[in-house]
C-alpha cells in the first residue's frame, strides 16, 4: 500500500504540469477516505467540484507492450470512439465478492469524504448519454 502522504506528492507533481493547470484535471478513485482528502488539502490540492461515482462500469484497455500503465475507460464517461480499441477492452478481473467488497468499503467512506467536501459536492445522474452527464 501506497502512502497517503506519497500519493499527495506524486498527485501535486502531477497537477503542476502545464497541461493540468490550462485545462484541469480529474481524480478518478482518490482520495477513498477521510485521511486522505485531509492529505490532498494540506497539500494545496483542493478541487472545485467533488462527484460521487462507483466504479462498476470501468473497464481496461492494456497495454500492448505489457510495459506501460493501462489505459481505463467507463462506459458512461469515457467509452472509445476507436472500434478496435473497443475489441480489446477487458473488464477487471474481479469476482463478485471483491466487487460487493469494493462496494461497501466505498460506501462506508463516502460520509467521511462527503463532510471535507460538502460545499463543492455535485450529484449527477450519471444513468443519461455522457454529453448530458
Amino acid at each position: 500500500q501506497i502512502p497517503n502522504a506519497l500519493w499527495a506528492s506524486l498527485i501535486q507533481e502531477r497537477l503542476s504540469n502545464v497541461d493540468c493547470i490550462k485545462q484541469g484535471w480529474i481524480l478518478d478513485g482518490f482520495p477513498e477516505n477521510q485521511d486522505q482528502a485531509r492529505m490532498l488539502q494540506s497539500s494545496g490540492i483542493i478541487p472545485r467540484h467533488v462527484g460521487k461515482q462507483c466504479t462498476a462500469s470501468v473497464w481496461l484497455h492494456p497495454s500492448p507492450t505489457g510495459v506501460s500503465l493501462l489505459e481505463v475507460y467507463h462506459t458512461t464517461f469515457d467509452w472509445p470512439s476507436d472500434p478496435l480499441v473497443q475489441q480489446r477492452l477487458v473488464e477487471p478481473d474481479l469476482s463478485e465478492q471483491e466487487v460487493a467488497k469494493k462496494l461497501l468499503e466505498y460506501h462506508r467512506g463516502f460520509p467521511d469524504i462527503f463532510q471535507i467536501y460538502h460545499q463543492v459536492l455535485k450529484s449527477i445522474n450519471a444513468d443519461q448519454p455522457s454529453e448530458d452527464v
